[in-house]
């Protein structure tokens, strides 16, 4: 290798690394940079949803799907994992963009001995931006973005989402590559 290669090279390799975190940085979004918009319909939802008051979470979810919304669809179903509703008010923003975004919150805890600490206690939302206003949604297969590769990596527990045409969905655990859990059940 001539030194004019080399010097090449590294060039190359110095730019690569520069450019890595610019393109890597949009990808994710946390709490503190995340729409307050987003968070404070957010944590109504997830208020609603805990409190089981159908009439307050009507506002928050998308027309078509709540008019049929009712109070049954706000709890697990009993073939599921036995859980009390435990909301702390706290939400987490696992993925957004201008159009849609994926928020999370501690929502239940296992009454069952048989489901490990931690599995079963997260409630996932698909929140869809229309006409400027947050509001929950069902994500299709595509818009859930199941993040489960056969590659493995981080254990993700199982959580539920809230899919307002069929009620609370339970998403299994997986592994990923990813160390934050990005998907939500696809909502049928």
């Amino acid at each position: 290798m001539t030194r004019s290669s080399r010097t090449f090279a590294w060039l190359t390799a110095v730019a690569i690394a520069a450019l890595v975190p610019v393109t890597s940085v949009p990808a994710r979004a946390d709490q503190s940079s995340a729409d307050p918009a987003l968070v404070a319909a957010a944590q109504k939802a997830f208020k609603a949803i805990a409190d089981g008051d159908v009439e307050a979470l009507k506002p928050l979810v998308e027309k078509k799907y709540a008019r049929k919304l009712t109070a049954e669809e706000l709890r697990p179903a009993q073939t599921g994992p036995k859980v009390t509703v435990s909301y702390d008010g706290n939400v987490k923003v696992m993925h957004a963009d201008d159009k849609s975004a994926v928020v999370e919150a501690n929502m239940f805890v296992p009454t069952s001995s048989d489901v490990p600490k931690g599995e079963a206690s997260k409630l996932a939302l698909f929140m869809e931006k229309d006409n400027g206003e947050w509001l929950v949604s069902a994500p299709s297969k595509r818009e859930a973005q199941d993040d489960a590769t056969m590659n493995g990596g981080w254990y993700h527990p199982g959580a539920f989402t809230f899919c307002p045409n069929e009620g609370l969905q339970y998403l299994g655990s997986h592994f990923s590559n990813k160390l934050n859990c990005q998907s939500t059940a696809a909502c049928r």
